[in-house]
């Protein structure tokens, strides 16, 4: 299949058509497994003694590898392969260090504990050499055969979403428009947070806590995207707010957020921002000044004679002259528009009553 054809496949059949390579690239060294394991059985060389029956050997090989083609697919990226891979070598070259070192202070224990605390110090190395590496894998670029020591600046950036961006829900379906080609980064303390107001006492905020765990969920299945549990902690910070700040800098990341304030912290700090209010007000249809949309007043606006009404979006709608017509459907015509990373209002004068007081007639955006 030529690049060209390749590209024009949808992602679904791209994936598809991954995953059924890398299944036959599995049975085919299950394959290879057992006939290793009847190799080893017929050989002089590895069983010159004929200690191993050949069922033994091709089960055990097939055995073998089935615990490797587990653990390679509870890997979930080459990026996880890689920092496996990276730590059990550095464990490996540590144990071997440190054994010599040992052994040269202490002698005596060559003869008869050599061999144990070889395997001691092994195990020891490289449990620690992968966890550390995996903690870290996704604030350095771990690349086999060779090793950048640097942050991750290649590339999309990542975005880091803030806990206001998760309740809020509208990430997860932009990401599922595929628009984003970055990795979706959730730090640890950002999903405590969720967890603390899920289990708050408040009603409210535990339902706000509930639907935000519900969108990390989302996201983590969604194919669109790749989400990135950041595990590493920001000394220094108290806040939620500052450790995000923080941590978005320290990984030239951009923060996601629909907190006005942190926007603003952020921009200050130098940090660049993705506010969803503002992607949303810049897909959102524009009202011209003259058109006329149906509103139902709903209570009385901050300044004198003013009504307020709300669009079926949520968009506040103030009528100049429409405290005289509260609770009543009007037919207003847009005089001007305000549009804030806070959000987007529309100011109008009432210009006849509508029909059906008693219903709401927001207009409906699509």
């Amino acid at each position: 299949m030529s690049n060209s054809e390749t590209l024009n496949q949808p992602p679904e059949d791209t994936g598809k058509t991954s995953r059924m390579t890398i299944w036959v690239i599995r049975a085919f060294f299950l394959l290879v497994s057992a006939g290793t394991g009847a190799l080893i059985a017929s050989s002089e060389t590895f069983n010159p003694k004929d200690e191993f029956t050949a069922w033994e050997t091709i089960l055990g090989m097939i055995g073998l590898y089935m615990v490797v083609m587990v653990l390679e697919m509870l890997l979930r990226s080459a990026s996880d392969i890689s920092a496996l891979v990276f730590g059990l070598i550095v464990g490996v070259i540590l144990s071997l260090l440190s054994h010599s070192l040992v052994m040269l202070a202490l002698p005596g224990l060559d003869d008869t504990y050599g061999p144990a605390v070889r395997l001691i110090l092994i195990c020891v190395f490289c449990y620690l050499s992968v966890v550390l590496v995996f903690k870290t894998r996704h604030r350095f670029s771990f690349i086999i055969p060779y090793v950048e020591f640097h942050r991750q600046h290649k590339g999309p950036r990542a975005m880091l979403l803030d806990t206001s961006a998760i309740i809020d829900g509208r990430i997860a379906d932009i990401c599922d428009t595929r628009i984003f080609d970055t990795p979706i980064v959730i730090p640890r303390f950002i999903l405590r947070e969720l967890q603390g107001i899920a289990d708050s006492s408040d009603k409210l905020k535990r339902v706000r806590g509930r639907r935000g765990l519900d969108i990390v969920d989302r996201l983590q299945k969604s194919p669109s995207v790749e989400v990135i549990i950041e595990e590493g902690e920001v000394p220094g910070a108290d806040s939620v707010d500052s450790k995000l700040v923080r941590l978005a800098g320290s990984l030239g990341a951009r923060v996601v957020t629909t907190d006005f304030n942190l926007n603003k912290v952020a921009q200050i700090q130098g940090v660049s921002v993705v506010n969803v209010n503002d992607l949303a007000n810049a897909l959102r249809p524009s009202f011209i000044p003259g058109e006329e949309l149906p509103l139902q007043i709903v209570r009385e606006g901050a300044e004198p004679g003013q009504g307020v009404g709300f669009l079926d979006d949520g968009t506040m709608v103030v009528a100049e002259d429409g405290l005289e017509h509260l609770g009543r459907n009007v037919i207003l015509e847009v005089t001007r528009t305000l549009q804030t990373s806070s959000g987007k209002m529309i100011f109008g004068r009432v210009k006849q009553q509508g029909e059906g007081g008693g219903r709401s007639a927001s207009r409906k955006r699509g």
